[in-house]
């Protein structure tokens, strides 16, 4: 293997790990926006 090919490999492995990070980051931030309005709204805020 030589330079480049490392390279990309390392740059795919850091795409695939940035992407679960945001996979996992959009229902943290709805969970968070769902406690901050009353209880009644919460499913309007989630859709």
């Amino acid at each position: 293997m030589d330079l480049q090919s490392i390279s990309d490999v390392i740059d795919t492995f850091f795409a695939i790990f940035s992407m679960t990070l945001i996979i996992f980051m959009v229902p943290g931030f709805a969970m968070l926006e769902a406690g901050l309005v009353r209880t009644i709204n919460v499913t309007a805020v989630l859709m």
